[in-house]
């Protein structure tokens, strides 16, 4: 009677297990394929489309700096290619077929109207150097912070360990001055 119910037991949480097992792999958020994002449509704040997704951008963290986005061509020809950087965006997916390796289509969803759009950085050489020389100067910038806080950490370290050195020192001459006493 004891062994039905521990196999009983065993059964339904290994049942329970692997339903949390499979609603958790398809309710996964976080991991997206760049191949299916590329040529994604792009939608303003009103839901209207204003383009699609050209190119990703990622920097050294090979985390998505911005995303490339033709805006305003008509049959393959004209518009611009405006640079929307992260944060400026949402991404939107919809799984392709019960297979979660199916062709997923994506959306992107603008925070901005289509005249704040068209004010987005045209994506050319000078954008692209203007944007590599600041982050690189970012960089240098916290490089320069951390060793500027870790030399600060290190003296007030030091001196805090001179202070409680000299305290247990005169703790220790009191000590040794009341057992003479």
């Amino acid at each position: 009677m004891n062994r039905t119910r521990m196999i009983r037991a065993m059964g339904i949480s290994l049942v329970a297990g692997s339903m949390v097992l499979g609603l958790s792999a398809h309710a996964a958020q976080g991991l997206y394929s760049a191949d299916d994002l590329m040529d994604a449509d792009v939608y303003d704040s009103n839901g209207e489309e204003i383009g699609e997704v050209q190119d990703i951008l990622m920097d050294d963290n090979m985390s998505v700096h911005s995303l490339v986005i033709k805006t305003g061509d008509v049959l393959g020809m004209g518009g611009r290619d405006v640079v929307a950087e992260r944060g400026t965006f949402t991404l939107r997916t919809e799984e392709g077929g019960d297979n979660m390796f199916d062709d997923r289509d994506y959306q992107v969803h603008m925070e901005a109207t289509q005249d704040e759009v068209k004010a987005l950085p045209e994506y050319d050489e000078s954008w692209w150097n203007q944007t590599s020389d600041a982050m690189s100067q970012a960089w240098e910038n916290t490089k320069e912070t951390s060793r500027s806080a870790w030399e600060d950490t290190k003296q007030a370290t030091s001196s805090a360990w001179q202070n409680v050195k000299q305290g247990a020192e005169r703790m220790s001459d009191g000590a040794e001055d009341a057992v003479k006493n």
